[in-house]
């Protein structure tokens, strides 16, 4: 019976000294050099969208009251428009209102590509033919991608 303790004992030191053994084995970095490195790569991917915003200076423009028999007046810098944007635009516009037909619309630049200020000038012709009163023409400037 001694002999079978002896040897369960022997067995089970054994068994602990191959299990100490194999954590041992399995420690990161056994058998290589302790600075070992790994890389991995990570692709990283976005999509920005294209943006435009446009401001105005002054949102009324005023000619004033205009003296009898002068047939035209302009104003080269009347207003400006600032354009915030990522892409390449173009600046268009519509004239409405009472007396529209007179009114004539100039822009320093009509397309630009990011951000940009576009002067805005406005003339009055052929003011002789039109009636006595009060006229109010609204410009409505639009800017889009290109």
């Amino acid at each position: 019976m001694r002999i079978n303790k002896f040897m369960v004992g022997l067995l089970v030191l054994v068994l602990a000294v191959s299990i100490l053994g194999a954590v041992a084995l399995a420690k990161p970095g056994h058998g290589k050099d302790q600075n070992a490195s790994d890389t991995v790569i990570d692709s990283v991917s976005w999509t920005v969208q294209g943006f435009i915003n446009m401001t105005i200076d002054d949102s009324a423009f005023d000619f004033g009251q205009i003296d009898a028999g002068v047939d035209s007046v302009s104003e080269d810098n009347a207003n400006t428009l600032s354009v915030f944007s990522n892409t390449e635009w173009v600046l268009t516009y519509t004239v409405s209102g009472t007396g529209s037909d007179h009114l004539g619309v100039s822009l320093s630049a009509s397309e630009g590509d990011g951000d940009g200020n576009v002067t805005v000038g406005y003339s009055l012709n052929d003011l002789r033919s039109m009636d006595p009163g009060s006229y109010t023409a609204t410009v409505t400037f639009t800017v889009a991608a290109k």
